[in-house]
């Protein structure tokens, strides 16, 4: 196993010999039997400290302003897969922060998606599950920055009931449950949001 490079830095101090030691203290016992003098008591040998400076610590590089951008890009597309089921399951958009998290296209089908619920007399229970939101396109240097991020999308979790009654509305068989979805997300002013998002029925993932 190699021993990290930080670690071979750091040296201790030699411990004295023990049989060069040994040598001297019974050279200096010979001599005092032949002679009046007291002999000098040897200097215990004090090992060398360890170095005190300690490695230095390896500060993780921050991200660039294009890694930065598309990390927000993602963390908005996820918390507007977060608030989608929160409006929806009252219906209502009020008193959620999907309006901070969409605009344009995405903005409408979730309005039009709410005044169904309630025409119908519906709410959605539980949330559908968002897996490996990726970014598959960037356009950072624009004068508007765009990235379009592709997933999987697990609905199977998210359930249409009978508000009334709180029993599960009729679904079609064979439907797919977990898709690919894309998304367009765009930086404005106040921070990035959808403003197109598009299941894609066809590509079970």
């Amino acid at each position: 196993m190699t021993t990290p490079t930080h670690m071979r830095r750091v040296r201790f101090g030699t411990a004295p010999r023990r049989g060069g030691a040994l040598a001297l203290l019974a050279g200096l016992t010979a001599v005092s039997g032949c002679s009046s003098a007291e002999p000098a008591s040897p200097k215990p040998s004090t090992p060398a400290s360890p170095s005190s400076s300690a490695p230095a610590r390896v500060t993780p590089s921050p991200d660039s302003p294009e890694e930065a951008a598309k990390k927000q890009a993602v963390a908005a597309y996820e918390s507007y897969w977060a608030e989608l089921p929160k409006a929806y399951a009252v219906p209502a958009i009020e008193g959620t922060d999907l309006k901070r998290y969409t605009a344009a296209e995405a903005l409408a089908k979730a309005t039009a998606g709410v005044a169904n619920l309630k025409t119908l007399g519906q709410v959605m229970t539980g949330a559908p599950v968002l897996a490996d939101p990726t970014i598959t396109a960037a356009e950072l240097d624009k004068k508007t920055p765009n990235v379009t991020i592709s997933a999987c999308l697990d609905v199977l979790p998210w359930k249409v009931v009978k508000k009334s009654t709180g029993k599960p509305a009729p679904l079609p068989s064979g439907r797919v449950t977990k898709y690919v979805v894309t998304a367009l997300v765009e930086r404005w002013s106040d921070g990035w949001k959808v403003l197109k998002s598009t299941p894609h029925g066809d590509q079970p993932c």
